[in-house]
């Protein structure tokens, strides 16, 4: 791995109060199809965000449940979003805690059919202010960049396995070029991993090496997605942190190629004096860790391998500068 900028990284583990600057993420939130009401748990994760009070609350998506069959129309998606509001995004909201989020497959999928979900997802989020500076070239709340002080927030639409589509890419790259070297840290996020995390999930994936490879180019630092209902922080080969995002709602998953079914869970990062840390919290009462000893050591998929992030070992990422040819091919892709 490159060691050639000085920004370390660690995995908390801990229990106990979180300090400094901290993001929340959270996601999978959404029960069964057409649900306009939402486990327990989902309130309880909320009111510990509340107690925590951190800088920031990401959604990795599948805030509501759509995409399947008959499809729902506008006032039944209208309804789900009120109830999510009602449950989620208020709270935050009165809080003072700003708010942004990325498409999942249930809330704005991009695949052919679900163009009714897509506008309903977007009139939801157009109308609400998500507490942050949206910065130019963006396109609230589909796909942009943010500002959380030093810190570049880039969100595009993954919701889709396979290669991003072609201006997706290109919406990335353009983002990165014009943001990214401004920012002391770089945190990307949609829904879809980029590794296969959870059982019978494997190929739900952004098996993608061109996203890879211009995420490593510009110095991203995280990617975090949900969709594989399992909380797993890994680094890749050129040292960036994958964070899979553990559901609050839906099903329990197990990783791939086991059976023990992962907890529910929300995710935390945090940031000071150059050491950025990744935590989580799990079920019933969410002031526990998710066990990392009882997560994969590896990873494997199609653009290579994760090394699971063990705290509180540090680890120090490449620096935020255009690499040659050279540099770039260096990536191994299994």
């Amino acid at each position: 791995m490159t060691l050639t900028r000085i920004v370390c990284l660690a995995l908390l583990l801990c229990s106990g109060p979180v300090a400094g600057e901290t993001i929340a993420l959270v996601s999978d939130l959404n029960g069964r199809y057409g649900s306009t009401s939402y486990n327990d748990r989902v309130n309880t994760a909320i009111e510990h965000i509340l107690q925590l009070r951190p800088g920031l609350v990401i959604s990795t998506g599948d805030m509501v449940a759509g995409q399947k069959q008959p499809r729902l129309d506008q006032e039944w998606l209208d309804s789900m979003w009120q109830a999510f509001n009602i449950t989620v995004a208020d709270p935050l909201a009165d809080a003072g805690i700003p708010f942004v989020v990325t498409p999942g497959n249930h809330d704005g999928s991009g695949l052919a059919g679900f163009q009714l979900e897509r506008e309903r997802f977007e009139a939801q989020w157009r109308q609400r202010n998500p507490g942050l500076e949206i910065l130019p070239g963006s396109e609230w709340p589909r796909r942009y960049a943010a500002r959380l002080g030093d810190v570049l927030l880039l969100s595009f639409d993954g919701t889709r396995p396979g290669r991003l589509p072609a201006e997706e890419r290109a919406f990335v790259k353009r983002m990165l070029q014009e943001h990214s070297q401004t920012a002391a840290v770089t945190v990307a996020y949609s829904h879809l991993p980029m590794w296969p995390l959870a059982r019978g999930r494997e190929r739900e994936i952004l098996d993608d090496a061109a996203l890879l490879t211009l995420m490593h180019r510009y110095g991203v630092d995280v990617y975090a997605s949900g969709h594989h209902h399992v909380h797993f922080a890994g680094i890749d080969e050129a040292g960036m942190v994958h964070l899979g995002v553990g559901a609050l709602g839906g099903n329990a998953r197990a990783f791939s190629g086991e059976d023990q079914r992962q907890p529910h869970s929300f995710a935390l990062i945090e940031w000071a004096d150059g050491v950025l840390e990744v935590q989580s919290r799990r079920a019933p009462d969410f002031r526990d860790e998710v066990f990392t000893e009882r997560m994969p050591q590896t990873i494997n998929g199609p653009l290579g391998r994760l090394r699971r992030l063990d705290g509180p070992t540090a680890f120090r990422l490449p620096a935020k500068e255009q690499p040659t040819t050279q540099q770039s091919s260096e990536i191994v892709h299994d």
